[in-house]
Order: structure tokens, then sequence, then C-alpha cells
């Protein structure tokens, strides 16, 4: 079954080449602004100039469209290695069973479901490559309070047009004009559209979400299919620290296969020792959840987890860390507000190489600025929690703060 740090190895290499994708996008527009903003009134006007800026907004539409294109050929690949590990745990059932297990490579029905949820999962980075779905929420330049989506391609256009107008006019000072525009920019980060409820997320986040799910997906597959093979009665939850507070109560235990269905069908259930639970809105393996089932024969399993083992892990949890102003946050609400974090650290970052990018040495101080805070906060929240500061979380490629 895999744990935690596999399951995030798997994911982690996908949502940093998004944010990478996401960077590129980002600092190619603010060298565009750069440029504009150090042409004379006169230059700006000139059509090679802009011809050549045009030229620099195909660049990033084609970078889009390959990186899409190799992260689609990985989902496939990555889909394949995790139901590979999975139907390799099973083989003690197999054998207790008598029965022997169909390699993996001629298993027909498992290679059916591989390549289904592999398609599934790829067609994530096809949608994403959708040109009038994939773009920023930017400031709306006739009504500026108003923030709106638009595509890169006319991104890229509405914010060089707006240093154009910025030179040409001479009203304001052109850093202090675009500086706005480029905070925006960095705050959204490219995003994916739903047109049908009018919300918009960040791709790294939609990166995550759908390769979680298809690792989620693969695996009650290959459960599903081994369950089917090994006669199996049971199913083993995994179990992990600092669990959100609905699943908690549950992770680590194991059900017959009828209570476990009970369960994912919001009917009161109980686990093979007795144990008795009321029906949960949230079933397991959806809405970000993070435990994954494993198909077992009850009489030829030792439960991985004692009661021991998991009445520490909630105590843990429980302890949590109580702020000077008696609030007390459990331990999964600190690894939440950590995540926040380290979001946020990441995103000043990846502002202050934009701000750099476009030569705004005003916009470059005020995330400086904004980050040393952020590190404070960050370290000092951490130790008083008691969590270790995850530095790889907070990574950006290409930041060297001068």
């Amino acid at each position: 079954m895999l744990n935690d740090a596999e399951i995030e190895s798997v994911i982690q290499p996908f949502v940093e080449r998004q944010q990478e994708l996401n960077n590129f996008v980002i600092n190619q527009i603010a060298k565009s602004v750069r440029e504009v903003g150090s042409l004379s009134k006169e230059d700006v006007r000139r059509l090679t100039k802009l011809l050549q800026i045009g030229a620099n907004a195909q660049l990033v539409t084609k970078e889009i469209a390959n990186v899409l294109k190799t992260q689609e050929t990985s989902a496939k690949r990555m889909i394949e290695e995790v139901a590979k590990v999975t139907y390799k745990d099973a083989k003690p059932f197999y054998d207790y069973r008598h029965r022997p297990q169909i390699p993996f490579e001629k298993n027909v029905k498992l290679q059916r479901s591989i390549k289904a949820v592999g398609e599934q999962t790829a067609n994530t980075f096809k949608n994403l490559s959708n040109s009038r779905a994939t773009g920023f929420l930017v400031r709306d330049l006739k009504h500026p309070n108003v923030l709106k989506f638009q595509n890169v391609t006319a991104t890229y256009q509405s914010i060089i047009d707006e240093a154009v107008q910025a030179v040409q006019n001479g009203i304001l000072d052109f850093d202090t004009a675009m500086r706005r525009s480029l905070y925006q920019l960095n705050q959204s980060g490219l995003r994916k559209a739903y047109w049908d409820s009018g919300v918009t997320r960040r791709l790294d986040s939609v990166v995550r979400m759908n390769i979680l799910g298809g690792v989620r997906q693969i695996n009650q597959k290959v459960q599903q299919q081994i369950a089917k093979e090994i006669n199996a009665d049971g199913i083993e939850l995994s179990a992990h620290s600092f669990s959100a507070p609905d699943h908690e109560p549950i992770q680590g235990r194991i059900f017959t296969m009828t209570n476990f269905e009970r369960m994912q069908s919001e009917l009161d259930f109980e686990d093979i020792k007795g144990h008795k639970y009321p029906s949960m809105r949230r079933p397991i393996g959806e809405w970000n959840c993070k435990h994954f089932t494993q198909a077992i024969v009850i009489g030829a399993h030792k439960p991985t987890w004692t009661d021991e083992e998991l009445q520490e892990l909630k105590d843990a949890n429980a302890k949590g860390y109580t702020d000077s102003k008696g609030r007390h946050y459990t331990m999964y609400q600190c690894t939440q507000l950590q995540r926040e974090y380290e979001t946020n650290i990441r995103y000043a970052k990846e502002g202050y190489i934009m701000a750099r990018n476009a030569g705004n040495e005003k916009l470059m101080e005020e995330y400086k600025a904004k980050l040393t805070d952020l590190n404070r906060q960050y370290r000092q929240f951490s130790k008083d929690c008691g969590l270790r500061v995850h530095r790889d979380k907070t990574f950006v490629p290409n930041f060297l703060q001068k």
C-alpha cells in the first residue's frame, strides 16, 4: 500500500513542472514589459518592435503546448507504475488462496483498467492545452477594480498594450503604471477556467488534484481486480499522521466488504472489531482524501496498525499547539497553515523574479520585504508547532535574491 511519502513523490514532479511553466510564462511577459519601458514614445510606435513582442507571445504559447504534451506522456507512465506496485503487494493473498497471480503484463483485465485510467488522467493535460481555457485573472483596464479571466495570448497583449500606453501618455512614470498589473499577474498565476461554473484554479493545483485522483482511481481499479481474483472479504485503510478529523477515527482499521460499502454509501458502519461509526459525508479516496484501501483476506492478514499505534497518532494530532492568544490548533490544522505559508513564500519569490525581469525596482523591494516577513512568520510558526521547515516546498528555481 502506498504511503504518504510515496504518493508525494509521484505527484510532486508534475506539480513542479507546472510551476516552472507558470514562471516561464510570467517572466516572458515581464521581459517584454521591460523592453517596452526602455523605448521612447517614437520607438514604441515602430511596427518591427511590436512584431517582435508578438513573436514572444507565440514562444509562450508553444512552450505551454510542449510542456503539457510531456506531462500527458508522463501521466500514462506514472499510472502504470502505481498499478504495478499495488498489484505486486497483493502476492501474499494469492499464495494464501493457493491461486496463481497472473503476471502483470498478461493480466488483460488489469491492463484495460490501466489504459482507461491512464487516458483519463492524461486528458487533464489535453484539456489544459485548450488555449481558451488557460490564462490569467487580470485587471480590466476599463474597470480597474474588476478582475477578468483572459487567455494567455490576450493577457500578454493587454499587458503590453498597457505598457505601450504608459510610455506614450507619460501621465505616470512607467514603473508605477505597471507595478499593479505585474503584481496581479503573479498573484493569479496560470489558471484553468471552468466555463460552466465561472470558477478558475491555478494550473499547479489542478494538476495536483488530478494526478492524485488518477493515483486513487488506479489503486481502486487494481484493488477491485485483486478482490475478485483472491475472493477478498475485507478492506484495510491506510493511516498517516495528522489526519483530517472526519477520517481519523477509521484510518488504519479493517472492514468487511459489506461495511466498507456502507461507509462509502453514507450509512452507519462498523469495523471487524465491532467498533461502530456514524455515517460520513466524505467517502474514502475522494474530496482530497489521502487514504488508500487494500483488498485483503481477513484471516490471512496481519493488521498493519495496532490499536495502540492508532491511538498514538490521534493523541499526537490532538496535542497540537496553543498560541499566545489561547487559540488551539490540532496538528492537522498546523500542517494546513504551514502549507499556506509555503505557498505564499513561493508566490513572493516568483513575484521577486518577475519584478527583476521587468526591471521594476520598487516592486522588487515590495516582494523582498514581504518575503522577509513571511519567512520569519513561517519559521516561528513551525518551531512553535514542533514541525520541521520544508525548504523543498518553498523552493523556486532561479531565485537568487540580491
